[in-house]
């Protein structure tokens, strides 16, 4: 396999073409190492370059979750928290039913709860706020034994804000800027976007622009709501691939093996994932290393780390619901012709 930083200019060329041909409105392309600065290109209207966009500000929907992982992996590295931990031990007002109070920390981040996926149109219909969501999950009703099928959900994720709430007296905001952004140099990311003015507007949103997109990051959505910039994201990955930084070698090592494999729930599919990563096959990406791990987002976002090639690899785009399907068969380029 060739090196895939060598085959960056191929790359580049695939994201171009999505954006000249109008599947895509605009493209912003890193790839880095664990050290040193990223290469980056940046695409905008009829393909054409636009490096101004490497400053713009994405949401990036459930790459959310993988940042929110880190932070839930560091509080395991200090012993804090563990990923068999009853939700219950934290939560004990959450332990409403039998089946709850098998509920684990890991299977929040396997998505193996049992709860039903709830999304963004959801809490409008509830009132937007923190304590309905928790409420929501409470009273939710399940539909499989925990750890026993697997169905992707954001929402779950709120149990992570308010674990860190009693157990740290945080917020998720207070949080993830002590244990992730504030150590990896990530100055643009958090709930809201650092400037609206850069932000980059999410075409198709559920949430409009306004007060219900107030309302709506006021709820430190820890599985879908982050923002971010490429810089950021490469910022992190550099640092979680540096031994130590972030946390020892042995957490490394326990957060990105994967789980034993679950049942998608009503499907004939089955999941692959680690405590807050994804290494589940894409039929897009044809060369697809074993030792990778990535996760993705409703906006066409896409994290990618392969730390046997010294590769990370960041996707930002502005559609929601586009699919990561672009960003992958981008990322196959840097694999092979």
């Amino acid at each position: 396999m060739a090196d895939p930083h060598s085959r960056f200019d191929a790359a580049t060329e695939r994201a171009r073409g999505y954006v000249t041909s109008g599947h895509l409105t605009c493209a912003v392309m890193a790839v880095a190492g664990r050290e040193g600065t990223p290469r980056m290109q940046c695409f905008g209207q009829d393909g054409k370059a636009a490096p101004e966009l490497a400053g713009r500000i994405y949401a990036l929907a459930s790459i959310s979750k993988a940042i929110t992982g880190v932070a839930i992996a560091r509080l395991v590295d200090q012993g804090k928290l563990s990923y068999s931990d009853l939700i219950t031990e934290h939560l004990p007002d959450f332990g409403v039913d039998e089946r709850r109070r098998t509920m684990t920390i890991g299977q929040i981040l396997t998505h193996s709860t049992g709860l039903p996926a709830r999304f963004a149109p959801d809490f409008l219909k509830h009132g937007l706020t923190t304590d309905a969501s928790y409420r929501l999950l409470c009273e939710d009703e399940l539909l499989y034994s925990p750890g026993t099928n697997m169905q992707y959900s954001s929402y779950t994720y709120q149990l992570l804000n308010e674990i860190v709430a009693r157990l740290l007296g945080q917020s998720m905001t207070e949080f993830l800027s002590e244990t992730v952004l504030s150590p990896c140099g990530m100055t643009d990311t958090g709930f809201a976007p650092s400037s609206w003015d850069r932000a980059m507007p999410t075409i198709d949103h559920p949430v409009p622009m306004g007060k219900k997109m107030d309302a709506y990051t006021a709820m430190e959505m820890s599985g879908s709501g982050l923002w971010s910039t490429a810089q950021d994201l490469v910022a992190m990955a550099q640092a979680y691939l540096e031994p130590g930084r972030l946390f020892s070698r042995a957490t490394f090592e326990l957060v990105t093996a994967a789980q034993p494999s679950l049942p998608r729930w009503k499907t004939d599919q089955f999941s692959k994932r680690t405590w807050g990563w994804v290494k589940e096959d894409r039929p897009e990406f044809t060369r697809q290393p074993e030792n990778g791990f990535y996760h993705g987002g409703a906006t066409g976002t896409l994290l990618w780390i392969d730390p046997a090639t010294d590769l990370i690899f960041v996707f930002l785009t502005d559609r929601w619901g586009s699919g990561n399907e672009h960003a992958f068969e981008t990322l196959d380029r840097l694999y092979g012709a």
